[in-house]
């Protein structure tokens, strides 16, 4: 350590600076403070000090870790008194918010991270009369609450409408709120609460997941009129919009709007064209959803005859489209090269189109979305997927009625390179198995190497692929992966769990998930000695 300080001091400021940048600023911090007066006076430059995230996040289901307690008491006792003042971005996780917000003062404050808290946490910090929360009322013109996966399963069935009320009252500065971006939603008894008290009139832009349509407008009502900037996940079933009286207000001051649909919406005509038709002066769009169609398929024509033409600033339009049509509505599909030609006057965009038909299941869909690809999920791609590279995407679910084979898992690795979970989705054998086995006993394929996978599901597949990720040697695995199978299919492939793949992938899975229906024997614990066996609720609640 002391060689090192010494070669540190031997070199300028300038290359110490471009040196230091390349660190997380926590770790040097706690690494170099105090050390000597020189690395003090680089290291209280606001480039270090001024955004401080205390948490780490883990790799396999990107949940946030506390610090150690002997990192966290250095922090508090010895380093954020020094800097406090400097710091304007705070990040914190649940067990250590309340020690490091009274470990010192921060009237420079405004940028405030709360991971992975709970309700009652929440309660209790944003209660109207603490004096912590208090301290930072004027101060705080950023606020994200990250609730953690446990508040899924509340009994009040999604965020306490008291948490989100005593927000928009107690920060009177407030200009951005992330709220609850990972667990439950935000209800509709929440807004009519929010609604019944002073809202906060500085709001500029507001990230939220409401239940359904119902709630999305509510927050349009008029309430948060002055807002800019707004992006809505809505998280549940769409009501009957024959009960709703659908608001026809403009939203003038309206300028950024993304939608995220997580289910599928059958009443895309009377839900979510007229909610867009409102917003006269949108300039940017961004919409993700899967329709439910009933004569033809959403196309180029469709976005700019029923949306774009009435918002005449819009300049930027995003989207990640899925129409899907049952056989019994529709005889007559149209090609892919018909929805092309329809986006001939898209121009600020590259749009990829692909048309699958499913006739065991009888529909077929009609992808489009907006290329690069921004989302971090891309699902249900057939043997149809074109290819590209999605450096954003980290979850993707492959599905198809027609095998899945050798070199289309390759196209998979080449286009998702920073894939961590893969679910697939695929009944049929596969049909060139014996070849691709001979060719890798030939050791002519080259390995497909998964390296940042963390989750991977084929709980729904034909045991051709249980077998290839389990005993392929062309497929390369990493270390802690989390595996869910179905029983009955991993028993097949492994010869009643008497195979030997220790030699392979078996001691690279942590945990292994299977239906709580099936009993956990001996033999599975020796085919698998190196993994924790769990139950399937597990590998879902864990997501």
């Amino acid at each position: 350590m002391n060689d090192l300080l010494v070669q540190l001091d031997d070199l300028p400021d300038e290359i110490l600076m471009y040196i230091f940048k390349k660190f997380y600023n926590d770790e040097l911090l706690y690494s170099l403070m105090d050390v000597n007066q020189r690395l003090n006076r680089i290291l209280h430059d606001r480039i270090f000090t001024r955004h401080l995230c205390l948490l780490k996040y883990c790799r396999i289901d990107n949940s946030t870790i506390p610090l150690q307690d002997s990192i966290l008491d250095r922090f508090c006792l010895k380093i954020l008194p020094k800097i406090g003042h400097q710091i304007e971005t705070l990040s914190l996780e649940r067990t250590s918010i309340e020690r490091v917000l009274r470990a010192t003062n921060y009237p420079n404050l405004n940028n405030l991270v709360l991971c992975d808290i709970d309700f009652k946490l929440a309660e209790s910090l944003f209660a109207e009369k603490n004096p912590l929360t208090h301290t930072f009322k004027n101060q705080i013109t950023s606020l994200l609450t990250n609730f953690n996966k446990g508040n899924v399963l509340s009994p009040l069935g999604g965020v306490s409408p008291i948490i989100f009320r005593n927000i928009l009252t107690i920060f009177t500065n407030l200009q951005c709120l992330k709220f609850n971006l990972s667990a439950s939603f935000l209800d509709a008894s929440a807004l009519h609460m929010a609604g019944e008290t002073a809202i906060c009139s500085t709001l500029l832009e507001l990230h939220v997941t409401v239940a359904n349509i119902e709630d999305c407008l509510y927050i349009l009502d008029g309430r948060f009129d002055q807002l800019r900037i707004l992006y809505v996940t809505f998280y549940g079933i769409f009501p009957d919009f024959g009960s709703i009286e659908h608001k026809k207000k403009m939203l003038p001051n309206l300028r950024i709007f993304s939608l995220y649909c997580k289910r599928q919406i059958d009443d895309f005509d009377e839900s979510i064209v007229p909610l867009l038709r409102r917003m006269l002066n949108l300039e940017e769009l961004d919409l993700n959803i899967v329709v439910q169609c009933y004569e033809k398929f959403i196309s180029g024509d469709t976005l700019m005859k029923d949306i774009m033409i009435y918002m005449p600033q819009l300049y930027k339009l995003t989207f990640n489209i899925c129409s899907i049509i049952n056989h019994g509505d529709q005889a007559i599909f149209p090609l892919n090269e018909d929805i092309e030609k329809t986006f001939k006057s898209f121009s600020n965009n590259q749009i990829i189109t692909c048309i699958d038909h499913f006739q065991e299941e009888g529909f077929s869909q009609c992808h489009i979305y907006s290329y690069p690809y921004k989302l971090k999920v891309y699902n249900n791609i057939t043997n149809n997927f074109l290819g590209g590279l999605f450096t954003s995407v980290t979850q993707v679910s492959l599905y198809d009625e027609r095998p899945f084979e050798h070199e289309f898992f390759r196209r998979i690795q080449k286009s998702f390179p920073f894939m961590k979970e893969l679910t697939i989705n695929n009944r049929k054998a596969q049909n060139n198995k014996q070849l691709m086995k001979l060719n890798n006993d030939n050791q002519i394929m080259s390995i497909i190497e998964y390296r940042y996978l963390t989750r991977l599901n084929i709980i729904n597949t034909h045991d051709d692929y249980v077998e290839l990720f389990l005993f392929d040697t062309k497929i390369s695995l990493p270390n802690n992966l989390h595996l869910c199978a179905d029983y009955q299919s991993l028993k097949r492939v492994t010869y009643d769990f008497t195979r030997d793949i220790t030699r392979n992938h078996s001691s690279k899975f942590a945990a292994l998930y299977f239906s709580t229906s099936h009993k956990i024997d001996e033999h599975i614990k020796n085919c698998f000695p190196h993994t924790f066996i769990r139950c399937f609720s597990d590998f879902v609640l864990s997501k």
